[in-house]
């Protein structure tokens, strides 16, 4: 099948200011007119699509498309980008906003995921830079994704695991011992090249049980 563009999203909350597609950088030096995000990380919008958002933070840069994890410490709500390690199974959180050494993880069973994108799925996340001490913005957790990263195989409604590149899935084959299952997300439209769209969909995705892939 031809690439398919994946649908393109907004928000239906009735709360003032949402914008899917806006990163917020806190500057506690050159912005203080903005001592605070503009939602609370953790807090949830809906829109289009079936689609459901969490307000997230991180300190790291993050492609469009990418799969994320979201920190399992209480109240923290900061993603890092899927695999990347060695073998593609290794996580670094980071324990706090701005914090500079991480905790790895590498087997972090039943933490949540999501896609981070906006609309269209071409929504990048830079890393924070000079006096800024951390990024805001929401991440995708259910509904039709209009991008999801590939790498190597992006197989229609098969299980899907990461890889050595961060933020990319793949439904090739591999064991627990390398990488992370993460349920809840699939493929849905075959696609050209890992370069996208990809269009995707997600159902409240996280990391999975330890089991052997095939295929």
């Amino acid at each position: 099948m031809a690439n398919v563009t994946g649908p393109t999203l907004y928000s239906t909350t009735t709360q003032s200011g949402i914008d899917i597609n806006s990163v917020f950088f806190l500057d506690p030096v050159n912005a203080l007119e903005y001592p605070t995000p503009p939602f609370q990380p953790g807090e949830l919008a809906w829109g289009t699509d079936g689609s459901e958002w969490v307000y997230c933070t991180a300190s790291v840069s993050i492609n469009a498309g990418s799969g994320v994890i979201i920190a399992p410490f209480p109240g923290n709500w900061s993603v890092q980008a899927l695999g990347g390690g060695t073998g593609g199974g290794t996580v670094v959180f980071m324990p706090s906003v701005g914090a500079t050494n991480g905790l790895t993880v590498t087997n972090p069973y039943g933490a949540l995921c999501g896609v981070v994108g906006g609309s269209a799925g071409l929504m990048t996340v830079n890393a924070p830079s000079g006096t800024q001490t951390a990024a805001y913005f929401w991440v995708q957790r259910a509904g039709n994704v209009p991008n999801l990263a590939m790498a190597g195989t992006g197989s229609t409604y098969t299980q899907l695991h990461t890889t050595t590149t961060a933020g990319a899935l793949s439904s090739a084959g591999g064991t627990q011992s390398t990488i992370l299952c993460i349920a809840g997300i699939v493929f849905t439209q075959s696609t050209a090249s890992t370069t996208g769209p990809n269009p995707a969909i997600a159902n409240y995705p996280y990391v999975g049980a330890s089991v052997a892939l095939t295929g």
